[in-house]
């Protein structure tokens, strides 16, 4: 974005003030559209605004608010008073002329009454920030979110920048107003509870410098799912739906097994045949109906099940031990697509050298726990910057990296490459905060979506982001209507999900 405003002015002639003028224009129309659904709030409003440009859209919106006929404005200038000449010197000027009441310095007894009104729009630092927030900033934020006051950032909860890391102080947002186009320090993980609701706020920056082709990263959200599950086609018979193999569950973690198995015919597979072993066999053939269920021992021959299956799961609580590392190995060595989860991640990352790149045909999904281990590192390491530890990943194995949490991180190992992918950019987003989907088996239910869209022949990065929407999609309507769930409740709003994208 930094570079976006530059080639604006210095390509298309569009002066500083006048992006300045379009951003606080454009920011207050979407509070008064989305959040206050008026033009102006009843109760009282302080802006804080800083010295720089981030100031100055926030001064912006304070005049613009004045003018709209709000009564109760208050500006609070978080550094004491910006550069003489500049747009944000301007647009306070203005608001000074206009009887508009500047309170200058945080530390005030006025600033701290200001600060206990009905809403606070922070414009103190944007999204350029280096490093942690600073004093008096840094206090400022403290106090800010020890009051009662309802929050609206401006591009970014002061404090978030790219740099943002856990335990550095930033504003609490209730809603983050990201101008023109999302930021990516938005999604850390460690400053995204502070972000509250993000809304992107298209200002009127040039198409051409906004396009997609510059992005390093996309944000896919539930609109983007049409456009990645194609229809099925009317004669579509079992056969052509795509046959999945899940390999999982051990004794003791059968729930898991047939968790995958369930999401995959939930999620437009023909057929499910569920591999258990022989200890779990009787329980899950008991268990299970329309998924086939055949008894497996490391014993089978990868080849066989690669050349019978369009896609394989693999992992959901399938064990650890050396038998299973060593069939896992042979299994990587033919040429199979699929999910590796849980435990075949846990393999793979003890495999070593001894596993060549995956050829792009298959998706690994790990957490920031599994995904440290694969990549040497530590958890902390992976939130700390969980685009380039999954772009990491998804380089160094060959294979699609499906980074979850609260944010979701989906990669390709490159653009251009794997099962009739076309992938650009090679790094998608998802956002998440669903506390309610964080239980015991999700992953198992993400991992039979996959598997199911890779049957039906889908690129592993497509099914990769559509599984991942269609998961996040089932939990929200599961939770609509009946609150906390079970990751067995989960597979019938799948169905649902893929029914009616």
């Amino acid at each position: 974005m930094a570079a976006i405003d530059r080639a604006a002015t210095e390509r298309f002639g569009i002066p500083s003030p006048i992006l300045m003028e379009n951003a606080g224009i454009k920011a207050l129309a979407a509070m008064q559209r989305l959040i206050w659904r008026r033009p102006v709030p009843e109760e009282p409003v302080t802006v804080v605004a800083g010295r720089g440009n981030n100031g100055g859209d926030a001064l912006v919106i304070a005049r613009q608010l004045h003018a709209a006929g709000a009564r109760h404005v208050t500006v609070l200038l978080s550094h004491g008073e910006p550069r003489a000449g500049g747009p944000c010197a301007a647009n306070l000027a203005i608001c000074r002329a206009l009887g508009i009441p500047v309170l200058n310095g945080p530390a005030t007894d006025a600033a701290a009454r200001a600060l206990g009104c009905g809403w606070v729009i922070d414009g103190m630092a944007g999204t350029g920030l280096r490093g942690a927030l600073r004093r008096p900033a840094a206090a400022l934020a403290e106090r800010i979110d020890r009051s009662a006051a309802r929050v609206i950032a401006v591009d970014a909860p002061s404090g978030v920048g790219d740099r943002f890391a856990a335990g550095m102080p930033a504003v609490h947002a209730d809603w983050t107003l990201a101008l023109e186009l999302p930021k990516r320090a938005l999604y850390l993980p460690a400053a995204r509870p502070s972000c509250g609701s993000i809304i992107v706020v298209p200002i009127g920056f040039p198409a051409a410098l906004t396009g997609a082709d510059g992005a390093a990263a996309r944000l896919l959200g539930p609109a983007a799912l049409p456009s990645l599950l194609p229809a099925v086609r009317p004669d579509a018979h079992k056969g052509t739906r795509g046959h999945v193999a899940v390999l999982a569950g051990a004794a003791g973690t059968a729930g898991a097994a047939r968790l995958a198995a369930t999401a995959a015919g939930r999620s437009r597979a023909g057929l499910v045949t569920l591999h258990a072993d022989a200890g779990t066999y009787p329980m899950q053939a008991a268990a299970l109906t329309a998924v086939m269920v055949a008894p497996w021992s490391e014993a089978a021959e990868p080849a066989e099940l690669a050349t019978r299956f369009d896609s394989l799961v693999v992992g959901p609580g399938w064990g650890t031990g050396p038998a299973r590392a060593e069939w896992l190995e042979r299994l990587l060595a033919v040429p199979a697509c699929g999910v590796l989860d849980a435990d075949a991640i846990t393999l793979l990352g003890r495999a070593g050298d001894r596993v060549r790149a995956l050829a792009g045909r298959w998706v690994l999904t790990p957490h920031p726990g599994e995904l440290a281990r694969l990549l040497d590192g530590t958890a902390a390491g992976v939130l700390a910057d969980p685009a380039a530890a999954a772009a990491a990943a998804a380089a160094r194995f060959g294979a699609v990296v499906v980074l979850k949490g609260h944010v979701t991180y989906v990669a390709a190992p490159d653009a251009g490459k794997g099962r009739s992918d076309r992938v650009a950019p090679p790094l998608s987003v998802v956002d998440g905060m669903q506390p309610w989907l964080a239980t015991g088996g999700a992953g198992d239910v993400l991992a039979g979506v996959i598997g199911a869209l890779l049957a039906g022949r889908l690129g592993p990065y497509r099914a990769a982001c559509a599984g991942v929407l269609i998961h996040a999609a089932a939990a929200r309507r599961c939770y609509a209507e009946r609150g906390w769930f079970l990751a067995e409740d989960l597979p019938a709003w799948v169905s649902r999900v893929v029914g009616d994208p």
